[in-house]
């Protein structure tokens, strides 16, 4: 192309914000499909990453972008516009720091940004799952990217949620194209072009990154999809204090991008006087308790008669879907459900039920599950937050009365607790009527309650058909608070939540 049509065909800058790993390439491979779109990435933060003293930001796009190759390309191709994806983080080591996107006024106005923010706690479960360790880097980056949008004139910046984008991707690109001033056609949704080969590269390191001598488990999503996945992996990699750290220093900035729905589900709970909560895998770790105490019995057993331990785990699982199926409901105490499991097994194995053994093996079941005890994510700051809103608390739940007394107490959250009901007490599983049993012991009605548990079919769809406000914790999902039911990853969320969360 004649260099004389610089000044009429310059494509306009527009640009993607994003901490690393957080779903950023997802958009690019949206607007690469676009016909008018040339795509590139880290062209401020890799700008001077040769210069050999540490990696600083270069503003010469924004300042004389027709010096730029990749704006030339992005020109001669016949593009109307560049978007450029920048990434922040506080790593030299994997190439990030700390700078401003918009460092003059005038920039907003010329790349019009868009901010995407997912949630932190899938965003550090990526990075663990290939090796990236440093939480107070993934810190620094979502505080420096909630700093600049707050330090934005409100109509310059936009805000792009990856959960709204994964859940309804038309709507969300139509108001991106829209803020960009770019065409919209939903065949910008359906990926036709091998994943890269029509982004413009700044330089080889991104060109290898990309194309090239790519790390493991980078792009392997967007690349093997050939439309938008509305769930990707989750590697639960993250422990509890992890999750409550990060919550702590960054979670109230993602959930206040909610907005609406944020004040939505506010007034749905203040209107509750009760609020309900499952217990085991919603308020603590019992499938990770139990399965460390399951583990020292079957241990012992194996010890003594030189049974293999893969034998005695697959006959234990057997047993305790048969011996369960009740859930609970009959009456029994937990000892007297462990005794008849552990017997169960032995009896599998022809080997003899001594009473010493068998009391060896209950009293080395509870005392290993005691000590395993593990609140989950928020648990007690929640508590703590309903009970100081003067909201009574009620615990449903399947299992033996007597173990989960001796567990909320373990827990440390009896004082928080009004009533505990569980399948044993009332004879009823949770999916045969356990929810209008407690209401009516309770002396309240379905919209006098909300109920938070982990278990769609056992939790949520029983609760729901009786007409109770309910909230998923589903830990291994992307949040989504506009969904019904309101599905949540952390009990930290939903603290935040009522507190009006905010930056």
């Amino acid at each position: 192309m004649d260099r004389s049509g610089l000044s009429t065909l310059e494509p306009q800058i527009r640009f993607l914000v994003a901490c690393p790993r957080s779903g950023s390439t997802l958009p690019m491979r949206i607007f690469a499909e676009s016909p008018v779109c040339a795509v590139t990435s880290r062209l401020i933060l890799m700008g001077k990453s040769g210069d050999g003293d540490g990696f600083k930001p270069n503003y010469s796009i924004l300042e004389n972008p027709s010096q730029h190759g990749v704006y030339i390309n992005a020109m001669e191709s016949g593009k109307r516009f560049l978007i450029n994806k920048e990434e922040l983080g506080n790593d030299s080591r994997k190439g990030e720091c700390l700078y401003d996107i918009c460092h003059t006024p005038s920039t907003y106005t010329m790349v019009r940004p868009v901010f995407l923010i997912r949630d932190p706690i899938r965003v550090f479960d990526s990075w663990k799952n290939i090796g990236w360790i440093n939480e107070q880097s993934l810190v620094h980056c979502y505080t420096n990217l909630f700093r600049m949008l707050n330090q934005a004139p409100a109509h310059a910046v936009s805000c792009l949620l990856y959960e709204h984008l994964i859940q309804d991707p038309q709507r969300e690109i139509k108001r991106i194209c829209a803020r960009w001033g770019i065409p919209f056609s939903e065949t910008m949704l359906d990926f036709k072009k091998p994943f890269g080969s029509s982004f413009f590269f700044s330089n080889d390191r991104e060109k290898s990154i990309y194309l090239e001598n790519r790390p493991p488990d980078l792009f392997t999503t967007v690349e093997a999809s050939s439309s938008i996945e509305p769930e990707v992996s989750y590697h639960g990699l993250l422990s509890n204090t992890e999750k409550d750290s990060i919550e702590e220093q960054v979670g109230r900035l993602y959930i206040h991008c909610w907005g609406n729905d944020i004040t939505r589900l506010r007034t749905i709970l203040a209107e509750k006087t009760w609020v309900g909560f499952d217990l085991d895998d919603t308020l603590h770790e019992f499938r990770r308790s139990s399965g460390t105490a399951t583990n020292k019995v079957l241990e012992k057993i194996s010890k003594r008669f030189g049974i293999l331990m893969p034998e005695l785990k697959d006959e234990y699982s057997r047993v305790l879907r048969d011996k369960t199926a009740n859930a609970f409901s009959d009456g029994k105490t937990s000892f007297d459900y462990r005794r008849e499991r552990f017997a169960s097994v032995l009896n599998h194995f022809s080997l003899p039920q001594e009473d010493q053994f068998m009391d060896q093996l209950l009293d080395l079941y509870e005392k290993t599950l005691m000590l395993a005890l593990e609140l989950k994510c928020g648990a007690i700051s929640l508590l703590s937050t309903l009970r100081n809103m003067g909201k009574k608390i009620v615990i449903m739940t399947e299992g033996p009365q007597d173990a989960q007394e001796r567990t909320v107490e373990g827990l440390g959250i009896s004082k928080y607790i009004d009533f505990l009901a569980t399948t044993n007490h009332f004879g009823v599983a949770k999916t045969s009527g356990l929810s209008p049993k407690v209401l009516e012991h309770l002396g309240i009605s379905p919209g006098d309650i909300a109920y938070v548990g982990d278990n769609e079919e056992r939790d949520m769809k029983p609760a729901m058909a009786e007409g109770i406000f309910s909230i998923h914790l589903a830990e291994t999902k992307h949040v989504s608070l506009n969904t019904f039911p309101p599905q949540i990853n952390t009990l930290r969320k939903l603290q935040y939540i009522l507190l009006n969360a905010g930056p």
